[in-house]
């Protein structure tokens, strides 16, 4: 018994040490595994607004999205920056060499609330232009309205996808900006968590280095509403890991009980 017991402990300790550790953020890989990110000769990364899609005043539509796109270049040791310049007509996404912020359905479904188009070349991941939808199924606001959906909000969220950073889900992850799930007058989103910006600056050091940590994947992602939150990908592999290596133990255990050999 005092061999199993040891055997428990040891994996329980496995598992509730090293789990954590795959949440601190995710970064977006292409299908060759390269880290999806934008050129240092890209910068600053330029983008338009289509003031005729907002179903807000459009200069508080414009506001809130400078807002989100200002929050992610205020990071210190991260070397991204980015410019507005100007509005377009643009109302779907499409590779045009113009990074678009509208207003529209065209998402992947009604329960996403924002989506990022990013297109890249898959030979380094190297990002050539991102489109960002906000889904007008729903009611939008800038202040935070507790009946609507709020913009700089979702923008921020948006706007993490667009530098390269991939959707969390574990449930610790919840205050984060880059957490996949949003609902109705939440602006907490606006503000980035060390985490967040741990994750730009892996992908942007300003002294860079071969690391860049993280994991996940994708081209684009959207952020829906929460039920029942899915868990993350490494709460499943390691739950997976521990439960697999918990039923060995038992089955060590119970075999040596009915073979009569000392526990």
């Amino acid at each position: 018994m005092k061999r199993f017991l040891w055997i428990f402990l040891l994996m329980a300790g496995f598992f509730f040490t090293l789990a954590p550790f795959g949440h601190a953020y995710k970064l977006e890989h292409d299908e060759n595994g390269n880290v999806l990110h934008w050129s240092r000769d890209d910068f600053p990364v330029s983008f338009k607004i289509n003031m005729k899609t907002t179903t807000v005043p459009a200069g508080q539509f414009q506001q809130a999205v400078k807002n989100a796109f200002a929050a992610w270049q205020a990071v210190k040791n991260a070397s991204i920056t980015f410019a507005y310049v100007g509005p377009t007509d643009s109302t779907e996404p499409a590779y045009d060499g113009e990074n678009c912020v509208i207003m529209g359905k065209h998402v992947s479904g009604p329960d996403v609330i924002g989506q990022a188009y990013i297109f890249y070349s898959s030979d380094d991941g190297r990002i050539k232009d991102v489109d960002i939808v906000l889904n007008t199924f729903y009611h939008w606001a800038t202040d935070g309205a507790p009946d609507k959906m709020d913009i700089q909000n979702a923008m921020t969220h948006e706007v993490g996808h667009l530098c390269g950073l991939d959707d969390l889900y574990a449930k610790e992850d919840s205050e984060e900006t880059m957490y996949g799930y949003m609902d109705y007058g939440e602006t907490k989103k606006r503000t980035l968590e060390p985490d967040d910006k741990a994750g730009l600056e892996a992908i942007y050091a300003i002294n860079p280095s071969e690391d860049t940590g993280g994991g996940g994947g994708g081209s684009g992602c959207g952020t829906i509403s929460p039920t029942s939150p899915p868990p993350g990908s490494g709460d499943i592999n390691f739950l997976w890991i521990f439960l697999l290596m918990l039923a060995l133990g038992f089955r060590r255990f119970f075999y040596r009980r009915r073979g009569g050999h000392p526990a």
